[in-house]
Formats: structure tokens, sequence, C-alpha cells
């Protein structure tokens, strides 16, 4: 009988168990108690991945607003999920060049090469596109 009882909670608890991946766990903010997670060189890697589109698209529309990519770091530096946040000049949402502008920085941030820690904790990071007279005025 106790076996039988020691079975039926095993079972259960075993049921009740998912497994999770690193993706899964909850993320906190880069900066966040010394944790430091980075794309190596940092600001001017960024820059520099996202120069083409920087220099390509030069008719966005709305022609002014803000993107941010908030990009949810593994413990390990693996991507795991993009949030994109789009808003226009009066800061009401909408979608640059219907969508097609957040398909090329999503492309490009799936490229990025794993990011750097000091700690290993589940991170986000920002990244913000300033728009301004169609065109990608600054990247921080």
């Amino acid at each position: 009988m106790k076996k039988l009882l020691a079975l039926i909670i095993m079972f259960t608890l075993l049921a009740f168990s998912q497994e999770k991946n690193e993706c899964d766990e909850h993320s906190i903010p880069y900066w966040a108690n010394g944790i430091n997670s980075r794309i190596s060189g940092e600001n001017p890697t960024l820059r520099n991945v996202f120069k083409e589109i920087q220099l390509t698209e030069t008719n966005i529309t709305p022609n002014s607003g803000f993107i941010t990519l908030r990009l949810n770091i593994s413990k390990t530096g693996k991507l795991c999920d993009i949030e994109i946040f789009q808003i226009d000049e009066n800061y009401q949402k909408t979608e640059f060049n219907n969508g097609a502008l957040i398909q090329q920085l999503e492309r490009t941030v799936t490229e990025l090469p794993d990011w750097e820690r000091d700690k290993a904790y589940k991170t986000y990071n920002l990244i913000r596109f300033k728009i301004k007279n169609g065109k990608i005025e600054e990247i921080f």
C-alpha cells in the first residue's frame, strides 16, 4: 500500500513538472546588479550592423517616430525573442513602411553574434531607432 501511494505521489509530481529551457526564465535589465550583458564592441558594433539599413531606407513612412527592439537574451548569450514597439511622433502606435522595416531590423538582429556576459542571468537589452524626415537618424 505504501509503495502504491508513493508511486501515485511520484507520478503526480512528475505530471505537474514542466521542462523549462533557458529562454523561459524571467528577464532582468542588462544593467541590473552588475550583470552587464553586451554585444562585443557595444554601440559602435550595433551602429555598424544597422548601417546598411540606415543608408538605404531614406523614405520611411510615417516619416518621424521611434522603434524600440527589446532583445531577450538567455543566460548563455543566445537571442530568445524580440519584442517590438513602434510609435510615431505623436506617441501613437504605428507600423513603419507597413511592417517591412521591422522585418529588415529583425533579420539583422538575429544575425548578431552571441552576447557576452559577466554573470549568467537572462536579460533584456534595448536598441532604439529615432526616425526623422523619413530616415533613421540615430541608433542608441
